[in-house]
């Protein structure tokens, strides 16, 4: 089975398509240019798109996009594994929110890495062993 590309989180995308030179964007650019193409999710696509007030900018965006696997939405049962992962590092003292734990665990229940800038979202996958690149 070919390796399926990761799960790009909205800080990396925000950073790349603004031209932001880090690791995370360099990967991100060799895997759009080389495989295995990254993968978004609707929550992503929402927070990274929201955030863009030009119309032409978001047009663009949206395009670029359909370069990206798309996870399906998440379902009812990986919200609530999400809050157990949520309830497991509030135990911890850690709090992450809401949003991020959910970006972290659908990225477990779809088997994929991770690549996010997110240091709460890097906690939590550490937490519930789901690979960073």
């Amino acid at each position: 089975m070919a390796w399926a590309g990761p799960l790009v989180d909205t800080s990396v995308l925000i950073d790349y398509f603004a031209g932001q030179k880090n690791r995370e964007s360099q990967l991100l650019d060799d895997l759009l240019a080389q495989g295995p193409p990254p993968a978004t999710c609707p929550i992503i696509v929402q927070e990274y798109l929201q955030g863009l007030t030009d119309p032409q900018e978001f047009a663009l965006a949206r395009a670029d996009l359909d370069n990206f696997d798309q996870l399906s939405p998440p379902d009812y049962q990986t919200h609530i594994r999400a809050a157990e992962f949520h309830v497991q590092l509030r135990q911890q003292g850690i709090t992450v929110p809401t949003v991020d734990t959910l970006i972290v665990t659908m990225t477990k229940v779809a088997g994929r890495s991770l690549l996010t800038r997110d240091h709460r979202q890097q906690d939590l996958a550490r937490s519930i062993q789901v690979l960073l690149l």
